[in-house]
């Protein structure tokens, strides 16, 4: 059963220099709270969006730059194929402390990025 609901990201449409991501604020994981199950899921909703959207995450609670690593499994886009209006989900398990979004825009939008654990 989900605790909280964040957006990762909103209305997102800035293209990214060449095959460089960027990434939004943290916030907190579900490791955060110290009684969670570690159960995450992002639901991804795009228009016309050309690019790579996935989930980073830290065991850290005060991250720098280098802690961050990919959520395996979390990974949308990554071809030339645009996502017309479409949601997508991923769920994923862990103890994360910190989660973020990274995100390569080269066309169209990432309406939202909400969190939920």
């Amino acid at each position: 059963m989900s605790t909280e609901s964040l957006i990762l990201l909103s209305n997102i449409s800035a293209e990214s220099v060449g095959s460089a991501f960027l990434y939004g604020n943290k916030s907190k994981g579900a490791g955060y709270q110290k009684g969670s199950d570690g159960v995450h899921t992002a639901v991804f909703v795009f228009d016309n969006f050309k690019g790579t959207v996935k989930i980073q995450a830290t065991l850290e609670l005060y991250p720098g730059d280098n802690d961050w690593f990919d959520v395996t499994g979390t990974e949308i886009g990554g071809d030339s194929t645009a996502i017309n209006t479409a949601t997508h989900t991923r769920s994923f398990t862990g103890k994360f402390t910190w989660i973020r979004a990274a995100y390569n825009v080269q066309d169209g939008t990432i309406t939202e990025i909400r969190y939920n654990y």
